[in-house]
């Protein structure tokens, strides 16, 4: 079985009403989609992010594994992330391709084995995954109260946690619009709030402060995902544990943060920091630095079922004799917010039940692409069929 053709696509969709967070307004929702086919006949579906101008270089990268045997799935990561490590095309995208093909091969290499994602990683330990809600963005022109009835609707949903958006307004209207969610939802609910890198180190520890008294679960993203420096500082001063690491990629960019505490929480992304194949070791690092794991999610049904196969296979955090979520047994971010790819694309769509998401069991992601709704949200593609020339270059 080789790989015979890779279909890079990037597919958008409007919004009907847009939503804020604190760097800007979202009205469209986007993802870059791939379609792997083998000689057998086999497709194998991957995601990850980026614009329509990155499809090109992303379709590059992924040729090099045209010829190649999906299921020597270590041997194309590391033949990818080896062409790409020092290049420029690494922080452009590099890591995105890796891990779109990532996701793709353990969908082809569990359907051909008869196997879920999950069993070719290792072996499920877990048959489904606590969830919390994603949602509470700024809507209206700002307004409280959709703000609490969507808080109040999680609840009612069954979600026992939730995660709402702070940095667009003032440090004092932010903090009351913490106060008035957690008096919306209740004691027993777990709640968490996401500055997406808008403050500096003074100004987030002078907002923890102020919230702490609210039984925050969180602080996500405090400060620019990459300044250490400050995340460091808030980390060490903060009342509220903090999080991040959405936009990292690979075992190599955690490896610091992990090993100085640059977080509390690590949230790797499956779309960008390599796919299951890194999700799994990045998950096994943190355990072994004592870095509590629960990935961000962003994307379709494609990166969620390869989120949840991932996380099936991750070793509870400190060993006990009780899974207790938000302690020793990982959580995985489920966006509620509007996005018509996400709730078209895929069977099954995905659900919770007491705040969990059962991982499926059959063969590879174990979802099926509806490839109509791609083709009505399609705005570029690229499509490669031959393996790269010799001495071609992937940037």
């Amino acid at each position: 079985m080789k790989i015979e053709r890779i279909e890079v696509r990037f597919v958008e969709a409007e919004l009907d009403k847009p939503f804020g967070w604190s760097q800007r307004w979202t009205d469209v929702r986007s993802v870059i989609v791939l379609k792997v086919t083998t000689d057998d006949g086999i497709v194998g579906w991957g995601e990850t992010y980026g614009s329509q101008d990155s499809v090109p270089g992303i379709a590059t990268v992924a040729q090099i594994a045209v010829g190649e045997d999906p299921s020597h799935i270590g041997k194309i990561w590391h033949k990818l992330h080896r062409a790409v490590y020092q290049s420029h095309v690494f922080a452009k995208g590099g890591a995105n391709a890796i891990s779109a093909l990532d996701t793709a091969l353990y969908d082809i290499t569990g359907k051909s084995s008869g196997k879920s994602a999950a069993e070719i990683l290792g072996g499920r330990i877990h048959d489904s995954i606590p969830v919390y809600a994603t949602g509470l963005y700024y809507v209206d022109n700002y307004a409280l109260a959709p703000l609490l009835e969507e808080a109040s609707g999680y609840v009612e949903q069954g979600f026992s946690g939730m995660k709402m958006k702070v940095g667009a307004m003032s440090l004092a209207e932010d903090a009351e619009r913490i106060k008035k969610t957690r008096e919306a939802i209740g004691e027993d609910v777990r709640l968490m709030f996401d500055a997406n890198e808008s403050y500096d180190p003074s100004t987030a520890l002078t907002f923890a402060n102020m919230v702490a008294d609210h039984d925050l679960t969180w602080f996500e993203e405090p400060c620019a995902s990459r300044d250490d420096q400050a995340n460091k500082i808030v980390q060490e001063r903060s009342p509220i544990p903090t999080s991040g690491g959405e936009s990292l990629s690979t075992r190599w960019e955690f490896t610091s943060r992990l090993a100085n505490r640059t977080f509390d929480i690590i949230q790797p992304d499956i779309c960008g920091v390599g796919g299951p194949s890194e999700m799994h070791r990045v998950g096994l690092m943190s355990q072994a630095f004592g870095v509590k794991f629960n990935p961000h999610f962003w994307g379709t049904g494609i990166s969620f079922a390869a989120a949840l196969h991932s996380l099936a296979v991750q070793p509870i955090g400190q060993i006990g004799q009780t899974n207790m979520p938000y302690h020793n047994e990982s959580v995985l971010e489920f966006d509620q917010t509007p996005h018509p790819i996400r709730e078209n694309l895929t069977e099954p769509f995905f659900t919770q039940s007491d705040s969990r998401v059962v991982v499926p069991s059959t063969p590879g992601l174990g979802i099926e692409v509806d490839e109509s709704v791609l083709e009505r949200f399609t705005r570029g593609e690229v499509v490669v069929t031959d393996k790269p020339s010799v001495g071609q270059r992937v940037f």
